[in-house]
């Protein structure tokens, strides 16, 4: 079987490429995916503005115009936006709009239930091989398969890798004050290094959990699982309002989050969880996915049209560009970001984030921009340590709300 372009992972990077190729039709096109689509039915947190752009408002749970930071038994800081920013995606709806889409415009597009085997390049063709034996040759792969990561595998490209094991659950019977809550629960050697969720979705149903942070792709699920029921009893006040709710589903996944050495093998593109693109500190994924998704199907397109493969490079010049610098700060910090204890927390919300305003927060959250310069650092700690002499109350816990 031949098609022009292939894409293997029916998650959202891998319709956003499929999304972007639908509005041309001379592009044969297949799609492969042994699971569901949209399978993974998680409640993430993105940016209401990229759901918008992609026509993909009415699969929100539900919109957010603020945002809490809230330390285990200690600060909180809460940033009030001026308009709705945030939004919880309801992924599987989104991954079957676009996907039923796909199904009803497209002349020359085939859906393959299968999952990969093997991935091989001949020539000016990459080689697909299916569970059913059959194999499809395509002269481009856009690979979107997510935590399996198959063609870095594969080609044996990855950097030392870190991977965010999720597990939580989506509730209802909520009892909350308060229909507008999104907070980022923030590690904690009790719960988890890799930090918490939870998303109030109106006033009787919510999204709660808690990841771990490793450096293999695997992990022992009834940790995670002892780790969320800890979380689930004593964060406060967030187990006061899920006392007595009923679990819907469970929540579970791996992310990687830290990008792989090449994105571009010759006719092969990665892209999504696959590459590693989730923002690298508090794990976001959806709006990478949707924009590295497109640009992956827009440049597979442009490659074909013009016969030449080295268009593909623009992929991982692009991410580079806009990315490279704020990820290898992060990877070169993930120490003491995911192992650190109650106190870093503490003195990271009183003396870096309560310095954010709204608007630079988003910035914070969307490409980890407003960074600390070394002075900066310097400076507040020698300022935090003086204030902390001659009052002792500064250490205690605060509850800070940050306006425009």
């Amino acid at each position: 079987m031949d098609f022009d372009i292939t894409i293997i992972g029916g998650g959202i990077a891998g319709l956003s490429a499929a999304n972007a190729i639908m509005t041309n039709t001379n592009f044969s096109l297949a799609l492969i995916e042994g699971k569901d689509i949209g399978s993974n039915n998680p409640s993430p947190l993105t940016f209401l503005d990229i759901l918008e752009a992609q026509d993909l408002s009415n699969c929100i749970k539900e919109k957010y115009s603020s945002f809490t930071f809230q330390n285990f038994h200690g600060s909180s800081i809460k940033y009030l936006f001026l308009n709705e920013t945030l939004a919880v995606l309801d992924y599987k709806k989104a991954c079957a709009k676009i996907f039923n889409k796909l199904n009803k415009v497209r002349n020359n597009f085939e859906f393959f239930d299968q999952y990969v085997t093997g991935i091989e390049q001949n020539a000016n063709k990459a080689v697909v091989r299916l569970t059913n034996g059959s194999h499809i040759s395509t002269k481009i792969l856009i690979d979107a398969s997510g935590k399996k990561q198959l063609t870095p595998n594969l080609m044996n490209h990855h950097k030392v890798s870190y991977y965010s094991h999720v597990y939580g659950a989506f509730f209802s019977d909520v009892q909350i004050p308060d229909a507008n809550i999104s907070a980022y629960l923030l590690p904690s050697q009790e719960l988890g290094s890799g930090g918490g969720w939870f998303y109030s979705v109106g006033k009787n149903m919510a999204s709660f959990g808690y990841a771990q942070i490793t450096k293999t792709p695997q992990t022992d699920t009834e940790s995670l699982k002892a780790i969320f029921h800890i979380a689930l009893k004593n964060f406060t006040p967030y187990s006061n309002y899920l006392q007595g709710a009923k679990i819907e589903h469970t929540e579970t996944g791996v992310i990687p989050i830290s990008y792989i050495n090449s994105f571009v093998f010759d006719n092969i593109l990665v892209v999504g969880d696959a590459a590693g693109m989730a923002t690298n500190w508090t794990c976001m994924g959806i709006e990478p996915a949707l924009k590295y998704g497109k640009l992956a199907g827009n440049l597979s397109m442009k490659a074909i049209s013009e016969g030449n493969i080295n268009e593909l490079n623009l992929f991982q010049t692009q991410w580079a560009r806009e990315n490279k610098a704020s990820f290898d700060f992060v990877s070169n910090q993930a120490a003491t970001f995911w192992e650190s204890d109650h106190y870093f927390w503490e003195w990271i919300i009183k003396n870096d984030l309560a310095y954010l305003s709204p608007i630079k927060l988003v910035g914070r959250l969307r490409n980890n921009e407003h960074l600390m310069k070394k002075h900066q650092i310097i400076g507040r700690a020698l300022k935090y340590k003086v204030k902390s002499i001659f009052n002792k109350n500064i250490l205690n816990p605060q509850d800070f709300i940050i306006k425009n």
